[in-house]
């Protein structure tokens, strides 16, 4: 999560997802997170919290919108 938000603060591309620190493919590339998954990811954090304001958190977040209108 905390990867996630500071990529963003700092307007690095997130288009191709986010790339999982210490984790390579097979060709040894950075695996990568997609922003779908990223997003369920922070959700289900917060639920281990509170699960009130996860609930919240899903019904008022603007995230799958703003993917699915993605370029």
């Amino acid at each position: 999560m905390r990867s996630l938000r500071n990529r963003a603060a700092h307007h690095e591309p997130l288009l191709d997802g986010l790339p999982l620190t210490g984790q390579t493919d097979r060709r040894g590339r950075p695996r990568r997170l997609s922003l779908p998954d990223a997003h369920q990811e922070v959700l289900r954090l917060v639920e281990y919290v509170d699960k009130d304001v996860a609930a919240w958190l899903a019904r008022s977040s603007r995230v799958p919108q703003a993917l699915s209108v993605r370029p």
